[in-house]
């Protein structure tokens, strides 16, 4: 039976309705090829803020930690902070019409599950990027559930709350750091990590199933909510 689920908490906003299965799918290096969009921007950000040109290096390194943590490692303060959010926002949506394109495969490959699973992105960019990024890639009949990051409350957390509000009886995330498979798991989900992002292999060991693409990560899918069925 179809639920329309009206509220809308930490971030959710739930456009259509329940399915027994929810995927949860990580935003950057998992649907968004956004190496090079997020080392400029971080580039543009931190220039910006006084700090110089950081390296490729740094700028890769954030492409995965949240805002908290990337404030913590460039030493930004609660003074600081509000401008650091205001940046990071402004210059994301910018470049996601310049820059921003999906992994080929990607939307076949939501194509493939929307039949099976309520789908959603889950990310620790801003509200305002994860919006951008469905409206620019038209995603928005895909994707029935968006978050970005808010402070204080994990990946995790929102995960468990969308399952709850949903009622979901299986719960499958797909990402490409290790980040990702511990959120899942801390969540009671399954987790596909995918090996085409900024991941590797190794770093992903503790997924349940590993991919190479979007197409292996429909696959992967669709198996365990099949093994999950019989």
């Amino acid at each position: 039976m179809e639920t329309v689920i009206k509220r809308q908490n930490f971030g959710i906003n739930v456009q259509t309705c329940c399915q027994p299965a929810l995927i949860v799918f990580d935003l950057d290096g998992t649907i968004a090829d956004s190496r090079e969009l997020a080392r400029e921007a971080y580039k543009r950000v931190f220039g910006l803020m006084g700090y110089g040109v950081i390296t490729d290096e740094l700028a890769d390194s954030f492409n995965g930690p949240d805002a908290d943590e990337v404030c913590r490692v460039m030493g930004i303060g609660a003074d600081r902070r509000a401008l650091y959010d205001r940046l990071v926002n402004e210059v994301d949506v910018e470049l996601v019409g310049s820059m921003g394109k999906m992994f080929p495969g990607t939307e076949n490959m939501l194509a493939q599950l929307a039949p099976h699973a309520t789908l959603a992105i889950l990310t620790n960019g801003t509200e305002a990027y994860c919006s951008a990024c469905i409206k620019t890639f038209g995603l928005g009949g895909y994707i029935s559930l968006s978050s970005g990051f808010i402070s204080g409350v994990t990946k995790a957390m929102r995960i468990r709350k969308w399952a709850a509000a949903l009622g979901a009886q299986t719960v499958i995330c797909v990402g490409d750091r290790c980040t990702d498979v511990h959120n899942a798991h801390e969540a009671g989900a399954l987790c596909v990590g995918v090996t085409y992002g900024m991941g590797s292999a190794e770093e992903l060991k503790g997924a349940d199933l590993l991919a190479g693409s979007p197409h292996e990560a429909a696959r992967a899918c669709l198996r365990l909510l099949t093994s999950k069925d019989s």
